[in-house]
């Protein structure tokens, strides 16, 4: 079994493990759901929209940063 670390926001942290205390589930549980979702559908399991989300490199491309 591996061990992954995460960074993230303190408030984001508290408001995910309310989330998965309200569904029943842990947050490693709820990690889990999600790698293994993705794998399976060879996808990420939501929409990603908005320049928050796009890779590096394009966002590199758009500002002309080589």
């Amino acid at each position: 079994m591996a061990i992954v670390s995460v960074r993230m926001e303190d408030e984001t942290k508290k408001k995910f493990e309310t989330f998965c205390d309200s569904v029943g589930i842990t947050v490693s549980a709820a990690v889990n759901m999600f790698v293994k979702m993705t794998i399976r559908e060879d996808r990420l399991p939501f929409d990603v929209k908005g320049h928050s989300f796009e890779p590096l490199g394009k966002v590199v491309q758009a500002k002309g940063v080589d």
